[in-house]
Parts: C-alpha cells; structure tokens; sequence
C-alpha cells in the first residue's frame, strides 16, 4: 500500500512538472518579440500595470474552473437538519510579460497552471 502511494504522488509530481516546463517553454518563446505580435495571437490583456522602469507588464488571467463540491445535509441525534451550502472550487491562472520602452518582450512571469 506505501509503494501505491508513493507512485501515485511521484506520477503527479512528473505530471505537474511536464506542465510547468511547457508552460515556460511557451512563455519563453515570446522574448524579443513586440507586444502587438502577443497582442494579436493572445487578444487584449486583462490589465497593463507599470513595469518601474518605463515599460509595462501586460496581464492575462483565466478563472480555471475545478467543478463544485456538492451541498451536504446532515441530520443530528435529535432530529435537526444542518445544511453545507455547495461551493465552487477553482483559481486564477496568471501570464505576465513585461514590455521595455520600445515595445518588446523582455521577461515574463506565471502562476497557475
């Protein structure tokens, strides 16, 4: 049973992995090229925030949507009913790429596979 669960937590460690390395591969290959390229194949940011040094940081974020867990009643020993509302469960994915003056990509950053 120890060697399932250890299999089970290093096959999601490789697998989260996989997706972090794609997702900076991805990202990377943006360095050098001018905002209205990222522009033009991502659509318009979320936000544009100052970069501190002239430049900006455009921002995309995706709500990534995990389902819900479904409401739960419970009855206790004298008969009352106590009710869990259902919730939603997710996060925000985060991209950042941060412009020189000039326009062009010089680095980028991310959150949230």
């Amino acid at each position: 049973m120890k060697k399932l669960h250890i299999t089970i937590i290093l096959s999601l460690w490789i697998l989260t992995s996989l997706g972090c390395a794609s997702t900076s591969k991805n990202m990377a290959s943006w360095v050098g090229h001018h905002q209205s390229e990222l522009i033009a194949s991502w659509g318009p940011p979320t936000r544009i925030s100052s970069d501190g040094k002239g430049g900006s940081i455009l921002i995309y974020e995706e709500y990534v949507n995990l389902g819900q867990t479904p409401g739960r009643a419970t009855v206790d020993y004298w008969g009352n009913i106590t009710y869990t509302n259902p919730k939603q469960q997710g996060y925000i994915r985060t991209r950042m790429y941060y412009i020189n003056e000039e326009g062009y990509i010089y680095s980028w950053r991310w959150q949230g596979l």
